[in-house]
């Protein structure tokens, strides 16, 4: 393994489907609708759903959800203690 994978930096992957919805994938998955809903997924399991002002404010909080799971990556754990995996997604429980 790498030191940009060991850290969670991984390249964002974009798409745009027919309808305007957009595609990213990377440590965790999200679809921003034509509404500009955000989304975001953990495998096929819709996790969250955020509605945000408009595509930029969406492109950023997906950016930040990267962000999040690489600090979680390198801390170990999430910012309120629990178990992460090994894409830094919150798998809940306390770490130890």
């Amino acid at each position: 393994m790498g030191r940009l994978e060991d850290c969670g930096i991984v390249n964002l992957i974009w798409s745009e489907e027919e309808d305007g919805t957009l595609i990213a994938e990377g440590l965790q998955d999200y679809e921003i609708d034509p509404n500009n809903e955000l989304a975001y997924f953990h495998g096929d399991k819709c996790v969250r759903v955020h509605k945000c002002v408009d595509v930029y404010h969406a492109v950023a909080m997906v950016e930040a959800g990267e962000g999040v799971c690489r600090w979680n990556i390198k801390n170990g754990k999430t910012g309120n203690g629990h178990k992460i995996n090994e894409k830094g997604w919150d798998i809940g429980g306390r770490a130890v």
